[in-house]
């Protein structure tokens, strides 16, 4: 049996099919709906249930209890049981950003730390991608597979820049360190997912593992010159030579009084008087209470969990809990690098 989908706040409604999930029927129809991985490890897709009942084809992975209990869902894996009506928890002119494949030129590639490489794409001249501000793209290889990445600058109508992780296992990580030709030429799909900065005024804690980095700071490069809305991030790494971006950071720490940016290190260097052990438990220990607050988690999945039920436990709210959790690409690529 067939079963219409409504949006809370849009006047289009769909049609599920049986044995579709809510996200499959939606692209069907060419809605534009937030996704990203399709098997329920990233929550790009997460929505909030209003009316009506679902199945998920399995237990949602990227879901805390207190999403589930606060009624959201993941449209990759949920099929409906009854008519629905869902809230996306976005913006409208996301429509706009359907995501297409792009060419790109590689203009500038840099070692940023050991591991870390700067990948800077150039579009078309004359082309322009339109992004949010912490959204990735999907770098499109020439076997048909994939690698996603999260923009690092904010929109300049020049380049995208991405940090890419440089892994023994990653093929593509490696292919583009050690054997890249010069002004490579690339293609790639974007914009993606659902990870954005929103307009608001709460206060925002930002929890950043590794280059999990990279989508925040372009969220901080649109933010901070335009808005006095204060900005708490912590960034954890291993040892010091991971803080890659830890100068640019204290720079705009300096420049902009409402930002304040604390690096935490999980195997602290000889020496170090900064703040040690997990990063989500750095926040909490500054930030006891979150009711008040937005909280923005970008980095390796285990990260990511943690800090969401350190949230909620400190009495955030989820519908101000925005996040992108992944791991580094190996042989298959489970998720955003």
């Amino acid at each position: 049996m067939s079963y219409r989908v409504y949006l809370s706040d849009r006047p289009q409604s769909f049609t599920v099919e049986p044995d579709e999930t809510i996200l499959q029927a939606g692209l069907r129809q060419h809605l534009a709906l937030p996704f990203g991985c399709q098997s329920g490890g990233c929550a790009s897709c997460r929505v909030r249930l209003l009316d009506g009942n679902v199945a998920h084809r399995l237990p949602p992975p990227a879901l805390s209890t207190a999403e589930i209990d606060a009624g959201y869902i993941l449209m990759c894996l949920a099929q409906p049981q009854s008519d629905l009506r869902i809230d996306l928890h976005q913006p409208a002119d996301l429509d706009a950003l359907r995501p297409q494949i792009w060419p790109c030129r590689v203009q500038m590639r840099s070692w940023l730390a050991h591991d870390v490489l700067r990948l800077q794409l150039k579009l078309p001249k004359g082309k322009t991608l339109h992004y949010l501000p912490g959204q990735y793209i999907d770098l499109l290889l020439d076997d048909g597979r994939r690698r996603s990445f999260s923009i690092a600058n904010a929109p300049n109508g020049e380049f995208i820049e991405l940090h890419v992780r440089v892994t023994p296992g990653g093929r593509f990580a490696q292919w583009a360190a050690h054997e890249m030709p010069d002004r490579a030429m690339l293609r790639f799909e974007g914009p993606l997912g659902a990870f954005y900065l929103r307009e608001d005024t709460r206060p925002i804690v930002m929890i950043a593992g590794g280059t999990g980095i990279a989508p925040l700071r372009a969220m901080l490069q649109s933010l901070l010159p335009q808005s006095q809305r204060p900005v708490h991030l912590y960034w954890g790494v291993r040892a010091q030579r991971d803080l890659y971006l830890d100068a640019e950071l204290t720079q705009l720490a300096q420049a902009h009084p409402q930002f304040a940016y604390r690096p935490v290190l999980s195997e602290p260097d000889t020496g170090w008087n900064g703040a040690t052990g997990f990063v989500h438990a750095a926040a909490l220990r500054d930030h006891a209470d979150l009711h008040t607050h937005a909280a923005y988690l970008s980095g390796p999945p285990a990260m990511v969990r943690a800090g969401k039920d350190a949230f909620i436990a400190a009495g955030g709210d989820p519908d101000q809990l925005f996040y992108d959790a992944f791991d580094y690409a190996f042989e298959t690529w489970p998720g955003v690098g």
